[in-house]
């Protein structure tokens, strides 16, 4: 198996830019609009939304703008960066949410965009 892509929720059109774009460092691939019949039928909500695509090398995702919160469960998706400090900082400084629990083993590192998806950082090994 392999996964052609991962859709997701967001706030509005302006994380595109402020977390995908310039803190994970994905690039746009493009926009549309689903109808509100499709986003009925197959996700039980009934407005139109705009659909945004990002990607790199190794993942594409699907960001639909939706404005409501979002209680995730322990849904979440871990992602490899080249410096996870640095993601971090990058994260709390545009007021994005870091979470940190140190460990004996190393610690977790977790950071929410705006909607509250939330993204495990480990460093990429090489």
């Amino acid at each position: 198996m392999q996964v052609n892509h991962i859709g997701l929720n967001i706030s509005c059109e302006g994380e595109v830019s402020a977390f995908y774009l310039d803190i994970l460092e994905l690039q746009a691939n493009g926009s549309f609009t689903i109808s509100h019949q499709i986003s009925q039928k197959f996700f039980d909500i009934p407005d139109d939304a705009r659909v945004f695509m990002v990607k790199n090398e190794q993942v594409s995702l699907e960001l639909f703008v939706y404005g409501k919160p979002l209680k995730t469960g322990y849904a979440h998706m871990c992602i490899e960066v080249e410096d996870r400090e640095e993601t971090a900082r990058r994260c709390h400084g545009k007021g994005y949410p870091v979470m940190r629990l140190k460990r004996e083993k190393g610690d977790l590192l977790f950071v929410k965009d705006k909607i509250g998806n939330v993204f495990e950082l480990k460093n990429k090994v090489l």
